[in-house]
C-alpha cells in the first residue's frame, strides 16, 4: 500500500459525502495502491450510511473511535494504516483531481519526512469589510485554514495543517502520536493538534515540504465568516501557544500571569478602540482575545503546579 488517507469525523455526514465525491473523481495513477480510513468519533448521524455508500467508488474503510477528540481519532487509524505514506484531511474540504498524485510524487521525488500541500479557501458569500487577508493587518490564515505559498516546492517557516498533510510511516514511532490535550473534542473546537505534531517532526531536523499542486479546497461557511468565530479561535490559539511554549519561569509575574502580557492586552486594547479603519480594528481586536487566551492558560497552568 502506497498511501492511507485518514479522515476523522463528527456528526458532518452531509459534508463527507461531499469530500468523499471529490475523492472518487480523483486522476489517480495505474501504479498507485492507496485506500481512505474514514474515522466516526462517536457521530449520532448518518456517517456509516454515507462511507458504505461511497465504498463502491472509493477504497474506503469504516473506523469507529468511541473515545471524544480529534487526536483519539487520529491515533487510531494511524495504527489501522497500511500505507507507506499517511495523509490527512478534513470532512469538509475537496480536492483538486490530481491531489493525491501530486503528494505521492512528492515523497517519490524528495527526501523529506512530510508534506503539506495547498489549501485554498472558497468564499461562497462576500468578503467582510474588517477581514484582512494580506498586508499589516492580515489574520491567521489558520482561522478559515488557508495554506498558500506561492507556486514552487520548498521549505517554508509556517506549518502545515490537517486539512491537507502528508508523513513518511517511519515519523509516527520515532516521533510519537497526535497529543490527546490537544485538537477539538465533539462540538468544542480546539486548536494545535496538527501543529504540536509538525513542530515535533521539524524539531528533530526533519525536512517538510510545502508542495502547492497537491491542491485541496476548503469552503467558507457563513458561520466561519463572522467576527464571533474569530475571536473565539484566537482565544483558543492563544491557549494553545502557551502550552506549546509556556513562558519562562523567571518571568514576572502577576496572579502567575506573566507582566508582559498584561501590557500586551492594554497596548492591543487601546489600538482597538482607537482605531476606524475596519481591517485594523479587527486585527487587534482578535489579538486581543489571542493575548487574553494566553493569559487563561498561564493562570491555569501555574495555579496547577502550586
Amino acid at each position: 500500500m502506497n498511501v492511507s488517507l485518514v479522515i476523522c469525523t463528527y456528526n458532518r455526514a452531509d459534508s463527507l459525502r461531499v469530500t468523499l465525491g471529490s475523492l472518487a473523481d480523483l486522476r489517480v495513477p495505474s501504479d498507485l495502491r492507496w485506500e481512505v480510513l474514514v474515522v466516526d468519533n462517536n457521530s449520532s448521524d448518518h456517517t456509516r450510511e454515507v462511507v458504505d455508500a461511497a465504498a463502491s467508488r472509493v477504497p474506503c474503510r469504516y473506523l469507529f473511535e468511541a473515545r471524544q477528540g480529534k487526536s483519539f481519532a487520529l491515533n487510531a487509524a494511524v495504527a489501522r494504516a497500511g500505507g507507506e505514506v499517511i495523509a490527512f484531511t478534513d470532512d469538509d474540504v475537496t480536492m483538486h483531481p490530481d491531489w493525491l498524485a501530486c503528494l505521492w510524487r512528492a515523497f517519490s521525488s524528495h527526501d523529506c519526512a512530510g508534506v503539506g500541500g495547498r489549501i485554498l479557501a472558497v468564499w461562497n458569500q462576500p468578503k467582510p469589510r474588517w477581514y484582512g487577508e494580506s498586508g499589516p493587518y492580515r489574520l491567521m490564515p489558520g482561522v478559515l485554514v488557508r495554506y498558500d505559498h506561492g507556486d514552487a516546492v520548498k521549505e517554508v517557516a509556517m506549518l502545515p495543517f490537517g486539512a491537507n498533510m502528508a508523513f513518511r510511516r517511519a515519523v509516527f514511532p520515532k516521533y510519537g502520536p497526535f497529543n490527546t490535550d490537544l485538537g477539538p473534542v465533539g462540538h468544542r473546537l480546539a486548536v494545535g493538534e496538527d501543529s504540536e505534531f509538525c513542530q515535533r517532526i521539524r524539531d528533530g531536523g526533519e525536512v517538510i515540504l510545502y508542495v502547492p499542486d497537491a491542491i485541496v479546497y476548503h469552503p467558507v461557511v457563513p458561520a466561519r465568516a463572522r467576527k464571533q468565530y474569530f475571536q473565539s479561535w484566537y482565544y483558543r490559539y492563544g491557549k494553545w501557544d502557551v502550552r506549546r511554549e509556556p513562558p519562562p519561569r523567571e518571568a514576572i509575574r502577576w496572579f502567575g500571569i506573566p507582566r508582559w502580557l498584561f501590557r500586551s492586552l492594554a497596548s492591543e486594547t487601546f489600538l482597538w478602540l482607537t482605531t476606524t479603519e475596519p481591517r485594523k480594528r479587527f486585527f487587534h481586536k482578535a489579538s486581543c482575545y489571542f493575548v487574553m487566551g494566553a493569559m487563561v492558560e498561564c493562570y491555569r497552568l501555574t495555579h496547577r503546579t502550586e
